[in-house]
């Protein structure tokens, strides 16, 4: 028996659910208020969510979402849908009215690759092309898509939703058994059902002011005839999700293929916020920048090639994700920051559970439990990942040095996540029911609850480099139990290649000997692409092919 579906908002994550639900059976609606294309925001992807989106291909053969799940792939079989190439994360630490400044010990400067090639490598989406490619092919796949369809009236009766309104100007009335939220941020749902606001909850507040540009030359370039010293790091440090750590906050840059890069400022402190609400976003955007030299000279020359935006408050929170004939995708429940790209993996996982929820027909009233059980588990997600933000925020505030080893709480259980999903058997119930970024895992929350303890005890004012060392040194005995990618390495120097030996020594984190672990090696992402080669002919420091930090793939 097929159900009736209605999903609300064609941005990736609801097309890609919709699709997926019509090639199961069902009749699916996918509603939205605009058209295609559009602009949005969202637009880093990671190793994580490559393996949604070869889990999803391999289930339901769709081919498209597995070349959507490596650059090499992309670049090859959808060329026509621009994107950037993303080979890590790229952090630099900025004092206001100072040139940017590093030495040899990297004192203002993290790498963490997060791919071993570029073949293999993570994307940019630029969204407006990736969205309107997977509502089109959701269309072709027979789900009946309604752009500019503004939904007025939500009732639920006694044999499921009605939903009305209007599409394309004139009256429309559509029937369904489950009501999925993809809409995004303001959520949908929110607007027509008592969904409780868990604002409250969340201590972080940040603003943000952001943008397309082009015109923008390289940072490295600008840096160096400062007279910064950039020691070579594992990747071409612009090819990645670049951060610029700020005393307001940080701007991320995100370089797309065809020249045009999306950058945007996010805004911690209160004071900044509330100026650049007074501001039109331009002035803003070039008055922040203007207090810090380098970034200014980098971006003076730079064009917007779409009028700069702003986003007063980019926190939301629902106080539930699921409930009788309903369910929430993770952006319409909650957003905390972009700052560690888990918007994309973490809506895709979301994708994957309510897709295995209602394989099999029946009547939906059968899966009420599933869905309980859904809604509960992106909550315990929410309150972790929420751990993980804040954290990070206080941190950036204290010192870099802080900032740099809270942020191996975040590569320790991301990469731990993706080793185990790439080398070790599903569990029962498959890899979406487990916990993102470590939620479920013991160790995991064990080492980020100890970590925040620690840091909310460090004394006020300003930091010796004793206190951050002490609060390092923590950190890499907390992480030993996931750290199966070399992290926390003094010796390093912040700069994280691939490190296989890591991968092999710690085979044991993964229930493995490094026998089994040598023989699972094929699993790697990058098995289509040439193999995997003999590890004991490669060098311990060789960035050339296994991936580490947030992927090991």
């Amino acid at each position: 028996m097929t159900s009736r579906i209605a999903v609300v908002g064609s941005g990736f994550a609801g097309s890609i659910l919709a699709r997926v639900l019509a090639r199961q059976g069902h009749r699916v609606t996918l509603l939205d208020r605009r058209r295609h294309p559009r602009f949005a925001l969202g637009e880093s992807s990671t190793p994580l969510a490559a393996l949604s989106l070869e889990r999803l291909a391999a289930r339901y053969g769709l081919d498209d979402l597995r070349a959507l799940a490596a650059y090499g792939r992309w670049r090859r079989a959808l060329p026509e849908l621009r994107c950037g190439l993303k080979r890590g994360f790229t952090f630099y630490a900025h004092q206001p009215g100072e040139p940017f400044s590093n030495g040899p010990r990297n004192e203002h400067r993290l790498m963490v690759a997060a791919s071993p090639r570029d073949a293999v490598a993570d994307a940019h989406w630029l969204r407006e092309d990736v969205d309107l490619h997977l509502a089109r092919r959701a269309g072709a796949a027979g789900v009946e898509v309604r752009e500019e369809a503004q939904v007025k009236e939500v009732e639920r009766r006694a044999d499921g939703w009605r939903l009305a309104g209007t599409h394309e100007g004139r009256p429309f009335e559509t029937h369904a058994d489950l009501l999925v939220d993809a809409s995004g941020p303001g959520g949908f749902l929110a607007r027509h059902l008592p969904i409780a606001s868990a604002l409250d909850r969340v201590g972080l507040r940040t603003s943000l002011v952001y943008g397309h540009f082009e015109g923008v030359p390289s940072f490295v370039d600008v840096a160096a005839a400062g007279g910064a010293d950039l020691p070579a790091g594992p990747y071409p440090e612009e090819r990645a999700a670049i951060h610029h750590l700020l005393a307001e906050g940080w701007m991320y840059v995100l370089p797309f293929d065809h020249g045009v890069v999306s950058a945007g400022i996010v805004l911690a402190r209160q004071e900044d916020r509330e100026r650049a609400a007074r501001l039109p976003p331009e002035q803003a955007w070039e008055e922040i920048l203007g207090r810090y030299p380098t970034l200014a000279a980098q971006w003076k020359g730079a064009r917007a090639v779409r009028p700069i935006a702003s986003v007063p408050v980019l926190q939301h929170r629902l106080a539930q994700a699921a409930g009788d004939g309903w369910a929430l995708l993770p952006h319409a429940f909650c957003f905390y920051s972009p700052l560690f790209s888990t918007g994309i993996a973490w809506s895709l996982l979301a994708v994957e559970r309510l897709a295995l929820l209602l394989e099999g027909g029946g009547d939906l009233s059968d899966r009420s439990g599933g869905l309980a059980r859904y809604g509960a588990l992106l909550d315990r997600e929410a309150d972790h990942l929420q751990r993980l933000v804040e954290g990070a925020y206080f941190t950036a505030e204290r010192s870099f040095d802080l900032f740099a080893a809270w942020g191996d709480l975040y590569f320790a259980a991301a990469s731990f996540a993706e080793a185990s999903q790439r080398l070790l058997d599903a569990p029962e119930g498959g890899w979406p029911w487990e916990g993102f970024l470590g939620a479920t895992d013991p160790a995991v929350r064990e080492m980020l609850a100890e970590s925040d303890g620690e840091l909310r005890g460090l004394p006020a004012g300003p930091l010796d480099g004793e206190v951050a060392a002490r609060f390092a040194a923590g950190v890499r005995h907390r992480i030993e139990p996931r750290n199966v990618a070399g992290l926390a390495d003094p010796a390093r120097n912040r700069l994280f290649p691939v490190d296989f030996a890591a991968l092999v020594a710690g085979a044991g984190r993964l229930g493995l000997t490094e026998d089994e672990m040598r023989r699972r090696l094929p699993r790697l992402r990058g098995d289509d692409e040439g193999g995997v080669r003999d590890p004991r002919s490669r060098h311990r420091e060789d960035p050339g092919w296994l991936s580490q930090g947030d992927a090991l793939g």
